[in-house]
Order: structure tokens, then C-alpha cells, then sequence
């Protein structure tokens, strides 16, 4: 990570780009993956953020938990939703954040009537420039276990992915993508038929320097994460781990908040190396 450029504790929102090459894809496809905001308000109803994600001109826009926060007015992350409405079609998964105001029916209703397709152990077909996409979502193991510090991910969180798994082998001509707010699960990840798994949690590790340049430390993964930000080569599956968008919390150092874009781009256009 290059650290020219930024102040230890700036905030302003980093845009983070990745490539992704897929003999599924024909055409370039912009995906923006947002997470864990947290509630963070940037900008009078979110303007600052919403700015950054129409610049990318999206083709969809990928949630992926911890948006809203049981400590921060929920009207800061609707009002998100209302704005990113009239851009691309978006698509969320819960955090354990979410998950801990034990609301999430009444949730999940207030996120799909501000046009959010919410995900939690099923997916969706649909088509973008004439590329076709499957995308799954899972919830957030805090569904089923009220630890917090439980590592074990619960049988339930397991039914869900497995189900997703299960939905996703009958498009396998489809581009296939789950949301799943934890990166840790690599090996549930892993071979597991999705083309990319898109997740958070992890606050970019909240500090980073050259000597751990993958973060100091992340909940789940302790100390020196190896899944806090960025893009990982799990066999056939790519990860890719936003930063996150939270201001809220424990400071960011070297770990600007992070609008992470994703650009599906068709195998022979020169695929790269991760």
C-alpha cells in the first residue's frame, strides 16, 4: 500500500478500483460496493457520497452490511437509499450491526421500499447491458448466534449459503456473485461456484502501515488480518473486502473510507495477475 498523498487521519472518501476478468462478461460492466457505514453521514442527505458513486456511472451497486447502526439515526443510511434509487439498481446484505437491533423485519421492509433488493439465503437473475448476472446474498451469522464474539459460524448461516450455492449451479452460464458481510469464511468461499464474493466488516484492519499493511486489526480475524481490504484469488472465486465507510468508530490511520469499484471486464481483454 502507498501511503504518498495521505494524511494519517483523512477522511475524505478514497475511490478503490478492481478488475475482475470473466469469459462470462462480453462488455464492461461498473460495479460499486459500498459497507459498512455505519450510519455516517456524509454530506446533507449524503450528498458528498452519493457524488462519488454516480461519477463511477454504475451499472449496479452492491451493499454489504453494516449500513445502519442501532447507535446512529437510521434516517442517515435511508436517505442513502433514496439517493442511490435514482442511479442503479442496488442489492444488500445485513451486518451484524443491523442485526443486533433484533428489528430486521421491519428493516428489511423500510430498505425495500427505498428500492433495495434485499438478499438473506436466495438470489436473483437479472441482465445489465446485456450481461447476465445471478447475484445471492446471506445474512450476517449474528442472525442466528447473539455472541458477539462467537467464531463459529452457525448452522443456519451455513443452510443459507448452501442454499445460495445450490441457486447459483443452476445459472452456470450466468456471471455469479454472493454478498456476504463477512470476508473470514474463505473457506466456505472457496471453489464454491460464485465468480466473486463481495464483503466488508472488516474496516480495512483500521490501521495500516508498512508493517502491517493489511491492517492491525479486524473482528473475527484478530490482530494482522489477512482479509481487511482488498482482492483475494480463492481458487475459481474471487473475494474482494471493501474498507468500509465508517467515520464513527475507532479512528482511521493510513485508511481513508473507502467507495471500492468494480469493473467486470470480458477474459480476453488482457486478464491481470492478482
Amino acid at each position: 500500500m502507498a501511503f504518498s498523498g495521505f494524511a494519517p487521519l483523512d477522511t475524505r472518501l478514497a475511490v478503490t478500483r478492481f478488475r475482475e476478468f470473466s469469459s462470462k462478461i462480453s462488455h464492461p460492466l461498473v460495479l460499486v460496493l459500498l459497507s459498512d457505514l455505519h450510519g455516517t453521514l456524509y454530506g446533507q442527505k449524503q450528498e458528498l457520497l452519493l457524488a462519488v458513486v454516480r461519477r463511477q456511472s454504475p451499472d449496479l451497486i452492491l451493499m454489504a452490511g453494516d449500513m445502519a447502526d442501532p447507535k446512529v439515526p437510521l434516517e442517515n443510511f435511508l436517505v442513502l437509499l433514496d439517493g442511490l434509487r435514482g442511479i442503479a439498481p442496488s442489492f444488500y446484505v445485513s451486518g451484524n450491526h443491523e442485526q443486533w437491533t433484533r428489528d430486521m423485519l421491519r428493516l428489511e421492509r423500510l430498505f425495500g421500499a427505498r428500492g433495495a433488493t434485499v438478499l438473506k439465503g436466495f438470489g436473483v437473475s437479472l441482465t445489465a447491458r446485456g450481461e447476465r448476472l445471478f447475484i445471492c446474498g446471506v445474512d450476517d451469522p449474528h442472525a442466528f448466534v447473539h455472541s458477539h464474539h462467537s467464531l463459529a459460524l452457525p448452522p443456519e448461516w451455513k443452510k443459507q449459503f448452501y442454499a445460495c450455492c445450490s441457486a447459483a449451479a443452476s445459472h452456470p452460464e450466468d456471471y455469479r456473485i454472493l454478498l456476504s458481510h463477512r470476508p473470514e469464511p474463505v473457506s466456505f468461499y472457496q471453489n464454491s461456484g460464485f465468480d466473486l464474493v463481495a464483503s466488508g466488516h472488516a474496516h480495512g484492519g483500521q490501521i495500516r502501515l508498512p508493517i502491517c499493511p493489511g491492517g492491525l486489526f479486524a473482528p473475527h480475524q484478530g490482530f494482522f488480518p489477512r482479509y481487511a481490504g482488498g482482492q483475494y484469488r480463492l481458487g475459481s472465486t474471487s473475494l474482494i473486502v471493501s474498507r468500509g465507510l465508517c467515520l464513527n468508530r475507532l479512528p482511521r490511520i493510513f485508511n481513508p473510507p473507502e467507495v471500492a469499484v468494480i469493473e467486470l471486464l470480458p477474459a480476453d481483454s488482457g486478464r491481470e495477475k492478482l
